[in-house]
């Protein structure tokens, strides 16, 4: 891979992690907001709670994601970025396109996602 396109996927992982702090920001002071209000009765605070819980499940998703972003911007720097962290071998650049933060080749992904089922 060379400098240029290096440069463009940390130019891409950038923009997205800022997206993802604003979303989770945002995310955060909405549900702020919602504590503060007063709760009506039992099926007003099931549904609240079941709300909450979605959200810090999203919540968390995003910060799998923010990692994966911060761990890819650091294989940048070490020049390591676009390997397979299983097998050390590269990854297609249509794969690094639309998933600029993966860490796995399609192989060792379907691998492990077939030893999980």
């Amino acid at each position: 891979m060379n400098k240029k396109e290096l440069a463009n996927f940390k130019k891409i992982l950038i923009q997205k992690k800022a997206e993802f702090l604003n979303k989770t920001n945002s995310n955060q002071r909405e549900l702020d907001a919602d504590l503060e209000v007063s709760i009506g009765d039992e099926i007003d605070t099931a549904t609240h709670n079941s709300e909450k819980e979605m959200f810090f499940e999203l919540v968390a998703n995003d910060r799998i994601t923010l990692n994966a972003i911060n761990d890819a911007l650091v294989k940048i720097e070490k020049g390591s970025y676009g390997l397979c962290e299983c097998c050390n071998g590269a990854i297609l650049l249509e794969r690094l396109e639309a998933i600029p933060w993966t860490r796995y080749c399609i192989k060792c992904q379907e691998e492990a996602e077939n030893t999980k089922r």
